[in-house]
This record gives C-alpha cells, structure tokens and sequence, in this order.
C-alpha cells in the first residue's frame, strides 16, 4: 500500500495523517452549481467560501511563508452591488454582526454573458467581481501587495436581485 493510499485511509477514519514529501499536495473539487438567470441593476451577493493563497513576511525576522488555505467561512460575507452605467457602488457586510463597511466604486464592464468589476486603491491592492448573469454565479478576488504579504483571496457564491 502506497503512502498516500495509507495517509488517505487513516484521514478516513480520523486519525491525523501526516503524508510524506513525496505524496502529492494537488487539491481539487467540483460541486454542481444550479443558479437562475439575473437580471436587474441591483444584486445581493453572498459568499461563505473563500480561498487564500500567497506569501507572508514575518514582521519580526522578515522571514516568507508561502501560504495556501480553503475555508468555510463562519459567518457569511455579503455585497450589496448596485450598477450604475460603467460604474457600480459596491457594499460589504461582514462578520457576526454583519457591519456596514463603507461603499466602495468600481468600473464596470459588460461581457457577452456577464459582468467584470474592477477596483485598485492606491497601488497596494486590486480587487474583481465577475458575475455570470445566465447563472448568478459570482467570484470575488482581492490581491494585496504589502510589506507583510504578497497574497489572494478569492471568495465563490451567487447573487439575486436585490429588491
């Protein structure tokens, strides 16, 4: 029985796998999503997924972590995102009380079955939403770019109108 095989059966049954450096660290997965045409200029967006990836510098010995995770978010973030011609006023609502972040503009361009938003504040970070309007399937990418990290987020959901 291979290493991996081993690793994979003691997961299993709940023990703690520690795999050796040869096994592999590739990881995918594939959900069927189901979502409905959207239409409107007004979207509720949500997301409770969310994928991380990058490099951090510790603040104390400079030393660089390369940095991958998947998660469950406790707490769901939800956006607000309301189009106004070429631009849309994008709001956050996150963590447990689901505070009201500041709303933040973003340009807008229209795809043949979609939306592309971009938004870049102050050569430290730039963010995309891109939304399927024939599925209301939504990705969320923030990248940032500082003395502490060179790191994505990137967050998968849906929308609906919002009315």
């Amino acid at each position: 029985m291979s290493k991996t095989s081993l690793g994979l059966i003691l997961l299993l049954v709940g023990g703690i796998a520690i795999l050796s450096a040869q096994a592999s660290q590739d990881f995918s997965r594939e959900i069927a999503y189901r979502g409905s045409k959207l239409e409107g200029e007004v979207y509720l967006c949500t997301s409770d997924h969310v994928t991380s990836a990058g490099f951090r510098r510790d603040a104390d010995s400079s030393a660089v972590t390369e940095v991958a995770e998947i998660s469950r978010q406790r707490n769901t973030t939800t956006w607000r995102i309301t189009l106004k011609a070429n631009q849309a006023e994008v709001v956050a609502f996150t963590g447990a009380t689901q505070a009201l972040e500041a709303a933040q503009q973003f340009a807008v361009s229209r795809g043949a079955v979609g939306l592309f938003l971009v938004r870049q504040e102050s050569r430290t970070s730039i963010q995309t939403i891109t939304i399927d309007q024939s599925n209301s399937s939504l990705v969320y990418s923030g990248q940032d770019l500082n003395l502490l990290m060179n790191k994505t987020n990137v967050f998968v959901g849906s929308c609906r109108p919002y009315i």
